[in-house]
């Protein structure tokens, strides 16, 4: 273990760096808080959930005077909501929740962020180390962090930019991109970003990270929920869940490895080395070719495909694979709106072609027509000529819409490079079986009403096949 006492004497940091087995407990590390003269303003709910987690920390801020002080003599009048949020104190320290001490508040350029409201010249406090003095009320800084400034009379504190003012290590910072340069634990919080999320270490279990926008984690994801509502997942190294694990994306997931976790994303899943025991969906594909290129066991459900080097296990593991249909859902009702268009479209040029072909008779019987209907059969000619390409254009659309699906409904297949095990439940829009021996490069799909299984070899291979296999009773 390790303490920093900051110059002033009015925060002080803690770092532990044992492992489990050898981590200290909440009264040991008091105590060694104590032999190192750190006596006043500890957080102590802190120290007893770093005790209970054992997870390392670094220079996470375990005292200080400053905020108390603060407080308790109304010194900074906050115009957005970080107090109670941020810096919890007083009564709340026995309650307060310490995976959520980071809140992220938008703001905007050269917005007022807090006010000093205080005209005494100085103020009495204790410094970490229990000793008292009065402090000029000049050297009273505002804790700003990145992209913030505090004005010429050192009374306000400014944002420089557009972005989320958020709580750092006892400081406010302003950043259009939240990075946390470390791991997602007890000294950083849960984190909730109007933004993308950079995380250069770890999500450790228990923890939420959420995004607006991308969320990058450099290193491993743990027993935690991750949430980016409308970009990419990436997770560096990979995901090992514990069961409780679950990541969510309006994007894409790509990571190294998925094991024991819950999956949802609206594009495509890309893992490097293998997936096991997961449940995955993916309104893409899930592809998984490269390194070991594995998929054991688990529940996983593709709308556009599904690609492994290995599927299954020789000890016939269950493994679950589904392709859904609701591309073809969206193919069925974009070319019913447009044989709707087309048989509306078809009304309307019928009922003018049988007005223009009235005033045409009349003009015969008559001789000619009054310049009112001689106008009105001009433009019934240019309107009917308009409708009539509009129906050729929607034809045109509606073939290429059919082959699209066509194309769609081809693509949606699984995809195995090397082999796939006995054990392994297919179910392709509704139509299934269950593999009852080892199949070698094969690829799966569903022709009409049938699930067929074909060679990736080529067709002039001694051991080349294509065959159905049995439904699923």
């Amino acid at each position: 273990m390790k303490v920093h006492i900051s110059p002033d004497k009015l925060r002080a940091s803690l770092t532990i760096t044992e492992d489990r087995a050898a981590y200290p407990t909440a009264d040991q590390i008091l105590m060694f808080l104590k032999e190192h003269r750190v006596v006043y303003g500890i957080d102590e709910a802190l120290i007893h959930s770093i005790a209970d987690t054992k997870e390392p920390v670094d220079k996470l801020l375990c005292a200080n005077s400053l905020s108390p002080g603060m407080d308790e003599l109304s010194l900074i009048d906050w115009k957005i909501s970080v107090d109670k949020a941020g810096r919890p104190s007083g009564a709340e320290l026995e309650r307060v929740d310490y995976k959520r001490i980071h809140i992220f508040h938008n703001v905007h350029a050269d917005q007022v962020l807090a006010v000093i409201k205080s005209t005494q010249p100085t103020i009495t406090l204790k410094t970490v180390t229990g000793e008292e003095g009065e402090i000029p009320l000049e050297q009273i800084r505002f804790p700003a962090g990145r992209n913030t400034h505090i004005s010429q009379d050192g009374k306000t504190l400014h944002a420089d930019i557009d972005g989320a003012a958020f709580w750092e290590n006892g400081l406010l910072h302003v950043d259009r991109v939240y990075h946390v340069k470390g791991d997602v634990n007890y000294a950083t919080g849960n984190i909730k970003f109007d933004g993308p999320v950079v995380i250069d270490g770890d999500v450790r279990s228990g923890f939420r990270v959420e995004a607006q926008d991308s969320i990058y984690i450099g290193g491993n994801v743990e027993a935690a929920n991750i949430y980016s509502q409308k970009g990419d997942v990436t997770v560096q190294y990979g995901v090992v869940g514990k069961n409780r694990a679950k990541i969510l994306a309006g994007g894409s997931l790509t990571c190294g490895y998925i094991q024991d976790a819950t999956v949802g994303v609206r594009k495509n899943v890309v893992v490097k080395h293998y997936i096991i025991n997961a449940t995955i969906t993916a309104g893409g594909r899930i592809e998984v070719s490269e390194n070991e290129g594995m998929i054991r066991g688990g529940d996983l459900t593709a709308e556009k495909g599904i690609i492994a080097k290995n599927i299954g296990s020789p000890r016939n593991i269950l493994t679950e694979l589904k392709i859904r249909n609701n591309g073809e859902n969206e193919y069925q009702n974009q070319l019913w709106e447009l044989s709707r268009s087309r048989s509306e479209l078809m009304v309307r040029v019928s009922a003018l072609k049988k007005r223009h072909s009235f005033l045409m008779v009349l003009g015969k019987q008559v001789g000619s027509l009054s310049p009112a209907k001689d106008k009105e059969k001009l433009f019934l000619a240019d309107e009917i000529k308009r409708l009539e390409e509009k129906l050729a254009e929607l034809g045109n659309k509606e073939i290429v819409l059919q082959k699209e699906a066509s194309k769609e409904r081809m693509n949606r297949e699984i995809l195995v490079f090397e082999n796939i095990y006995p054990y392994v439940d297919i179910d392709i829009s509704g139509q299934g079986f269950q593999t009852e021996q080892t199949m070698k490069a094969v690829k799966i799909f569903r022709f009409k009403d049938e699930i067929i299984i074909e060679s990736l070899l080529d067709m002039t291979d001694s051991s080349y096949d294509i065959f159905v296999p049995e439904s699923k009773t």
